[in-house]
């Protein structure tokens, strides 16, 4: 059976930085989720004992999904905290998509612009949702991912008039240029104004607490370590997937374990946006803490594959 291989500059020529078409693809998927329309093992860490930092690991996300438009598929993402003292990302991604009527692999696809794009796109999904007309958000980690956040928010997000950028770690001078993004001395300068906190870092323990963060702020922490527990326990709690976020040796989990976080309390963000949830107005405070779920990649892997075939693009082809 042919496996179709495409590679970074196919799935640039696809969907580029056209975030719209991200967080529509990433809506659905959410949709799909909402509805219970697929299975998804918990992730597996592949980490060896030798390796010196928590980023550095190999993670396996699979998942089937069912309904009108079934395709099942894996992502398998690699990260090392070194590869960006040698020019690299510091993670990389495949992609392998199933035909579920035979389970034979129908395609393979670089996946670290998927992957990327969709996480700024939950993002940006929670924001437009929880706090749509907020005008300053601070960046914590200006890796790749801090980068794309502040890029895109720059571009698309006239509301939003300030960007306070802060790394202990990155060069990030050329994002300086762009909208409203400025470099923040220390941290606590970043998180002071800013309605929106993103962290994009590779914490291994949580450095943000109660005392560091005002009342009224949403805090989107995307690297799952920033903030300590009593963060948790002082704000509404919204997760991707409750039984993920369980499962992942994170400070979530660690509330959850110890009874200090209530799961009957926390909400999935896929209620929030189609579910009974809906309609609910949150507290001053709310942490968002997603995981990253395989369902958001491989739908969003099967979206552009269905698009690379009727855009007639050359590609990769073995037997």
């Amino acid at each position: 059976m042919e496996v179709r291989i495409f590679d970074k500059n196919h799935i640039q020529a696809i969907i580029g930085d056209d975030i719209a078409l991200v967080k529509e693809i990433v809506r659905g998927a959410l949709q799909l989720h909402y509805e219970k329309t697929y299975v998804q093992p918990a992730k597996q860490y592949v980490r060896r004992p030798e390796e010196p930092h928590i980023a550095d690991r190999i993670i396996s996300m699979p998942v089937a999904i069912g309904g009108a438009d079934p395709v099942s598929g894996i992502k398998w993402i690699g990260s090392k905290r070194a590869n960006t003292a040698i020019g690299l990302h510091r993670a990389s991604a495949v992609i392998v998509l199933n035909n579920p009527e035979t389970n034979y692999p129908c395609a393979i696809l670089d996946g670290s612009l998927i992957s990327a794009l969709r996480t700024v796109a939950v993002s940006l999904i929670a924001i437009d949702r929880l706090r749509p007309n907020a005008t300053s958000v601070a960046i914590i980690g200006m890796g790749r991912l801090g980068t794309l956040h502040a890029e895109l928010i720059s571009k698309h997000y006239p509301g939003i008039r300030t960007i306070q950028c802060y790394s202990t770690r990155e060069n990030f001078d050329a994002v300086l240029s762009l909208r409203g993004v400025k470099k923040s001395a220390t941290l606590a300068a970043a998180i002071n104004g800013a309605e929106i906190v993103i962290t994009t870092t590779t914490a291994e323990h949580p450095y943000i607490g109660l005392g560091d963060i005002g009342d009224e702020k949403i805090m989107i922490n995307l690297s799952l370590m920033d903030f300590g527990l009593d963060v948790y326990q002082n704000s509404d709690i919204i997760v991707d997937d409750l039984m993920q976020c369980k499962t992942a040796k994170k400070v979530f989990r660690e509330g959850v374990d110890s009874g200090k976080i209530d799961p009957a309390q926390v909400y999935e963000l896929s209620d929030i946006l189609f579910g009974t949830g809906k309609t609910r107005q949150f507290s001053k405070r709310i942490i968002v803490n997603p995981i990253g779920m395989a369902l958001e990649d491989i739908w969003m892997a099967w979206t552009i594959y269905k698009k690379l075939q009727n855009a007639g693009l050359p590609e990769f082809e073995v037997e």
